[in-house]
């Protein structure tokens, strides 16, 4: 040990010429001496090398503490001394800090962000009394669930036994005059037993009461609190007074809770009023109201399934012709609001995890390179007599201190995201209301952040063993004089394979939905949808009770709209296409048996006037469009789509056939059929995914409405006609609100909202995903490169060209990325499959997806590995070499 004899005696000499002799043990000296010795030989004058020694390590005080500590020392003043510390050492490395943070803010941002949406929508408890005990009860037919006929209803809520209560609902809309600017609201017509079903009362009045659903009682309201607040100034004074919804005299009896929205998007809750048409055995195929349950208390969720199969199989019996092969379905509540949302949150939930074990490998690959730096300072401490936990305790406690700031940036930034996310989100994505950033949602971000501290803390704290630090500690404390250690180098390369696994896994699923998507917009809907602007008008029934004031009213506004500057033509019919509504009814061809059941003839019914076809763009393929002469005194004529036509005249021509819906009307007597006159084309009635649906259109003169949707096609900007067409209403009619104003092309985008949105979405987490692994690859191989500086200049020194070494270095980048995306294809070829329900015209393992993600990722990889590559390629071999000296 003659060389540790001469290093003690010369940093007594040092630390004599520098002043700074203090009281110290022997291990403590034997580090000032190693690093003064070091410092001297690199041309430091030795009291300066001794200043610099202690500050490089923090000063005399901390080997002290290390020594106290191996000695048994004091655990709490320990850990906030190394709090102080890691403050100290991660201020002292602000490049690293600072890239270390962002990327830790970005994961924990997005993760929160994501949580929040998934938290509000699917995790928060419905706001009733309860809420696991209630259920929404619907009839399926051809395994699809539908709403429910009114008869059906009675007959369950007579029947079951594991109910302790049921009630019906449906949406629909009314006309709020007499209060400011007449406007269009979201009515929700409920029996009166709702509220109590829910088990939820008002802020303020009372809910509804018994009998108020029956036909002689007097029309009573409750309000939402948003529409209580926003058109009456949240007034207490209002409840008992009278409103006009639709010209009928309406008692405002409650004002609802804030947490209440059921069904979405309501505005007020009136009672319904069964017709005894609506009643009727005959109108047991009418499937038009929804259906909510509380289950009884002693009652189970299988129990109730079975009791209202048993029901669905007698009235199968009792009626054939309506019931046959329809059954009944008993699903939670909250299954029913979040509808098929959960899977697609829930995957996203998955991917953004995947970023932020992404953005954990990245800082645990920096951290690895930079303890790798500080070896000789752990070498140090461990020789003055930190034992290895307490060296893996202090690199954790940088590794959480790092964490902890970048979950604070990431809370702040999660902010930002959950208010983004929100506007960005489709408008039917259910319960947005209780999307926020609570303290529940704080607590997740900084779990999240201190198990991210503690993961990528572990791979650097436990990576330096004690036998290595006493081999770096014989090799003369020097840092940087040598190769990156073989250990470090290994575990860096790992960790870069395995987050470019987990970027090929997001880039290939953001290929898929995003195909999807472009695949959808590539769906023909059936009608031009370019230069059609539409909205829709409700006539009151207290102003236009009767048909004839219908047609009168559908006229005039026809004639004022197609007289406005730029309009090439209108039409009026209801329920467009892509609105994601239908109103359809089975039907009977003359000549043929009845068929009953599943098999039984059924298509959606549209009236339209006689322009509509054309405005709309759907084109006539065999015999006629609807003329004037279709007058309602005219023989009734009906015009079917191509499906309707393939589908139940396959082998004849339906050109002169007549049929009969089951939809009636009083007057004259007639249902809703006719003389087929002529084919139109297809379109797609509830969405681009779904094949198209079998319509029936009439006349509007022969079977008129009291709501008007209203098509225009136009050369003339869109917010222009729309603006004049309001003005031709109110001259018409001032108490009547337009409403659903819009284009075509924005209600065909709207119908791949909800998958663009999760499309969006999972390519910005690949995209981000992306960024990272660059950034991994980049730093190792930097990395790498600084640490083979010496080992380059002797290669170049000995001959090698300069595009010899830039091939090394890239090598050894591309060689990493192939294997992680090897690794991350098989990967990819398994989750994907979780995304089959929201794929459309591509496969889950789709080729083209499966080749252009790798070959976008190896792109950004080779960019990555370029700078360092080229930095190698331009070491200087003298300057080099002189470093070994």
């Amino acid at each position: 040990m003659r060389w540790l004899a001469r290093v003690r005696r010369r940093v007594k000499l040092l630390l004599r010429r520098a002043d700074v002799e203090r009281e110290m043990d022997d291990e403590m000296r034997f580090h000032l001496e190693m690093e003064a010795e070091e410092l001297e030989h690199a041309g430091h004058d030795p009291a300066e090398a001794t200043r610099r020694a202690l500050r490089e390590f923090g000063g005399l005080e901390r080997y002290k503490d290390d020594a106290r500590d191996s000695r048994g020392g004091r655990w709490m003043d320990d850990a906030a001394q190394d709090i102080r510390y890691a403050l100290r050492v991660l201020r002292q490395s602000r490049s690293f800090s600072t890239v270390a943070v962002l990327t830790l803010a970005l994961g924990v941002g997005a993760n929160t962000a994501i949580f929040s949406v998934v938290r509000g929508v699917l995790l928060e408890p419905l706001p009733y009394t309860e809420p696991e005990r209630l259920v929404d009860v619907s009839s399926v037919m051809q395994g699809r669930h539908t709403s429910v006929s009114p008869p059906d209803f009675l007959d369950w809520r007579s029947q079951s036994r594991s109910f302790s209560r049921l009630a019906a609902y449906f949406l629909s809309t009314t006309n709020l005059i007499g209060v400011g600017e007449p406007e269009r609201l979201t009515q929700a017509r409920v029996s009166s037993n709702f509220f109590e079903v829910l088990g939820v009362s008002t802020q303020l009045g009372r809910t509804f009461r018994s009998g108020e659903d029956e036909g002689s009682a007097p029309r009573v309201a409750i309000l939402s609190d948003g529409l209580w607040r926003r058109r009456f100034g949240a007034d207490p004074r209002i409840v008992g007074k009278t409103i006009s919804l639709d010209g009928f005299a309406t008692e405002i009896v409650g004002i609802a809770p804030a947490s209440i929205r059921f069904p979405d998007g309501v505005d007020l809750w009136l009672t319904t009023r069964f017709e005894p048409r609506d009643v009727a055995a005959s109108a047991r195929g009418a499937r038009w109201i929804g259906v909510v349950g509380r289950l009884a208390p002693d009652a189970v969720l299988a129990g109730a399934r079975n009791e209202m199969a048993a029901i669905a199989g007698r009235l199968a019996l009792q009626d054939p012709s309506h019931n046959e092969g329809v059954g009944v379905a008993v699903v939670p509540l909250r299954e029913n609001i979040v509808g098929d949302v959960r899977a697609p949150l829930l995957i996203l939930l998955g991917a953004v995890g995947f970023v932020m074990l992404i953005a954990c490998v990245n800082v645990a690959s920096l951290s690895l390179g930079r303890t790798a730096a500080r070896e000789a300072e752990i070498a140090v401490r461990t020789a003055l007599g930190a034992n290895r936990s307490r060296i893996a305790r202090q690199l954790l406690t940088e590794s959480l201190v790092l964490s902890a700031a970048g979950g604070v940036v990431g809370l702040v930034l999660a902010f930002v995201l959950t208010r983004t996310l929100i506007g960005l989100s489709p408008g039917d994505l259910p319960r947005l209301d209780t999307v926020r950033v609570d303290v529940s949602v704080a607590a997740f971000a900084l779990a999240l952040a201190i198990a991210s501290g503690a993961l990528f803390g572990v791979v650097p704290a436990l990576h330096f063993s004690a036998s290595a630090l006493h081999d770096r500690l014989r090799a003369g404390g020097r840092s940087g004089s040598g190769g990156t250690r073989p250990a470090s180098a290994r575990a860096r390369r790992l960790l870069v394979v395995a987050e470019v696994a987990l970027a090929i896994v997001l880039l290939a699923g953001a290929g898929l939905l995003l195909r999807s998507v472009a695949g959808l917009r590539a769906v023909d809907p059936g009608f031009r949808p370019g230069g059609v602007s539409t909205f829709t008008v409700s006539l009151s029934p207290v102003r236009y009770p009767h048909a004839d004031e219908q047609r009168v009213f559908a006229a005039a506004l026809l004639d004022r709209i197609t007289r406005l500057p730029g309009v090439d033509g209108a039409a009026v019919t209801f329920s467009l296409p892509l609105s994601n509504s239908g109103f359809g009814f089975t039907f009977e061809i003359r000549g043929r048996p009845v068929v009953s059941g599943p098999s039984e003839p059924r298509a959606q019914v549209r009236v339209a006037t006689p322009d509509y076809f054309r405005v709309m763009g759907i084109p006539l393929l065999r015999g006629r469009a609807f003329t004037a002469e279709d007058r309602a005194e005219s023989p009734q004529v009906v015009v079917i789509s191509e499906e309707a036509a393939r589908r139940y005249w396959p082998n004849e021509d339906p050109i002169g056939q007549v049929i009969t819906t089951g939809w009636g009307r009083e007057e004259k007597g007639k249902r809703f059929g006719g003389e087929i006159v002529g084919i139109v084309g297809d379109v797609r009635q509830f969405n681009l995914a779904n094949g198209p649906t079998p319509h029936i259109y009439g006349p509007f003169a022969q079977r008129p409405l009291d709501e008007l949707t209203v098509v225009m096609r136009a050369s003339s900007p869109a917010s222009t006609v729309l603006a004049a067409a309001r003005n031709v209403v109110r001259e018409l009619d001032d108490e009547l609100p337009i409403y659903d104003a819009r284009t075509l092309d924005d209600m065909v985008a709207d119908s791949v909202a909800q998958r663009r949105f999760y499309a969006l979405l999972l390519a910005g987490f690949a995209a981000l995903a992306l960024m990272l692994a660059a950034v991994g690859i980049y730093g190792v191989i930097a990395y790498s490169v600084q640490r083979r500086r010496r080992e380059i200049g002797v290669r170049i020194a000995l001959g090698a060209t300069r595009e010899r070494v830039v091939a090394m270095v890239m090598r050894q980048g591309i060689v990493l990325v192939v294997t992680g995306t090897a690794i991350g294809l098989a990967g990819a070829a398994v989750l994907t499959r979780l995304l089959r329900g929201l794929l459309f015209s591509v496969t889950a393992t789709d080729p083209l997806t499966f080749i252009a993600a790798p070959v976008l990722l190896v792109g950004v990889a080779v960019v990555a590995c370029v700078l360092p590559a080229r930095r190698a390629g331009g070491v200087d071999p003298a300057v080099a070499i002189r470093s070994m000296d």
